[in-house]
């Protein structure tokens, strides 16, 4: 169970942290980080850490992982 918990995590976070940081302008040569995009990176940073946290909890717990 704790594999398909892991599983659906990652995908989430996955989704969640491609939906861009960074937009680049070529004509102003400049590169813009959105709020939004910056938070939406975190949030895959974040659902990593869970998936490893959730990880050792269920190993701990005598599951597979």
């Amino acid at each position: 169970m704790g594999v398909y918990i892991r599983m659906a995590i990652y995908f989430a976070c996955a989704w969640l942290s491609g939906q861009g940081v960074a937009v680049h302008d070529p004509v102003a040569g400049t590169i813009t980080f959105q709020v939004e995009s910056i938070a939406a990176a975190l949030t895959g940073f974040v659902g990593y850490a869970l998936t490893f946290i959730a990880s050792r909890i269920f190993k701990a717990r005598g599951g597979s992982t």
